[in-house]
């Protein structure tokens, strides 16, 4: 068996999670570009959830594709090329419109964004203490998350706030190209033959409910900008109030990486997904009341980013080797790209009230099943 590869630097680490933070930028602006682009008639409102599974399974693809690639090339021509490809791919979309050709460019983005996490994936994957290093990870893509949100909707380009997003994404790319250049000339991940067996029943309810979760909070994320514009929200608290959730996100992740090593695992999962149905519905009875929606988004990002880590720490208690945990954001992304989809179905039959009606019957649905692997998975 092909031995482990080294831990990875403190300086690899910061620049890995610097390109994966700029890949993720599209999931913190994603209210704002797809509540823009229905606003402008680029697409319906029925279409969004079309276009976030086609991008998040895609990420999947990259991601997946990205550890492979690593294995074999260099990382700075992997990362650089696909940042650059990202940089111009947002370009391309700037004053398009139609579902067909906006799929097409989404999904090619996503598969740049999928492999440039990868880098992320596998220098976590090589550190002593990876809940901590996956919370800071979370920490730093959210704020640069938030700043971005925060900015988009007082900026338009040629007054479109669909292209400003684009224009940020495309930058966001370009810095990822450019960091790829710090990178060593190898960062490979554990050896194919060294994750057999990584998949048992017990890791794969933990990697379920972790794509569960996210998808969960994704088909709220998703549809949140255009929810504040059905009930006549301008585009400056709508900035407001992602910016703010993002900050909470960052809080979130740092109190998880402070404290997370205290709390059980797969407990605290099911309660802070009674804690995502409680908020759901929080939204739905404080929809006219601008000051609740702030302090229900402040709450929902806060728990949001508490609860990922623990997910990496449920895996790390079933599979000590760490071969599960290369898979995490792959799940991740499939029920962050499945989910939304569903809940588009269920906003373009119903109202995109319906989107939170799915979400939370969702965080039901994992709190019940998580509490219930007591028997497939030891806890802590």
């Amino acid at each position: 068996m092909t031995a482990a590869p080294p831990p990875v630097t403190g300086r690899t680490l910061g620049v890995s999670l610097l390109i994966g933070s700029c890949a993720l930028l599209v999931l913190g602006v994603q209210p704002v570009l797809l509540g823009a682009m229905v606003e402008e008639g680029r697409i319906i409102d029925a279409e969004v959830g079309n276009l976030v599974t086609v991008e998040m399974l895609a990420m999947v693809l990259g991601s997946l594709a990205g550890i492979a690639l690593l294995r074999q090339l260099p990382a700075r021509l992997v990362i650089g090329l696909a940042g650059l490809a990202l940089a111009g791919l947002n370009l391309a979309m700037t004053g398009r419109s139609g579902l067909m050709i906006l799929l097409l460019l989404r999904a090619a983005a996503g598969i740049g964004e999928g492999v440039l996490v990868a880098s992320a994936l596998v220098a976590i994957s090589r550190v002593a203490r990876v809940e901590r290093a996956s919370a800071i990870f979370l920490a730093a893509q959210t704020l640069l998350q938030a700043v971005v949100a925060a900015l988009l909707p007082l900026v338009a380009v040629a007054g479109s706030r669909t292209d400003s997003a684009l224009i940020a994404l495309a930058a966001a790319g370009a810095v990822a190209a450019v960091a790829a250049l710090s990178l060593p000339s190898r960062l490979r991940p554990t050896a194919p033959d060294a994750e057999r067996g990584a998949l048992t029943p017990a890791s794969l309810t933990a990697l379920a409910g972790a794509g569960l979760f996210l998808g969960a909070i994704v088909s709220v994320w998703s549809y949140f900008g255009l929810w504040l514009i059905h009930y006549g929200y301008p585009p400056a608290f709508e900035g407001i109030a992602v910016s703010l959730c993002l900050v909470a996100q960052v809080a979130g992740a740092l109190t998880a990486a402070r404290f997370g090593e205290r709390l059980p695992n797969r407990r605290t999962i099911a309660a802070c997904a009674l804690a995502g149905a409680l908020l759901v519905t929080a939204f739905f009875l404080g929809r006219g009341s601008a000051a609740a929606i702030i302090a229900v988004s402040i709450a929902f990002g806060f728990v949001w980013l508490f609860t990922l880590p623990f997910f990496a720490g449920w895996l790390i208690e079933i599979d000590p080797a760490r071969r599960a945990i290369l898979y995490l954001t792959a799940f991740q992304l499939g029920g962050a790209a499945l989910l939304p989809s569903l809940a588009g179905v269920a906003v373009g039959r119903f109202s995109v009230d319906a989107m939170l009606v799915f979400s939370g019957a969702i965080f039901v649905t994992l709190a019940a099943v998580v509490r219930g692997a007591g028997k497939l998975v030891p806890q802590r």
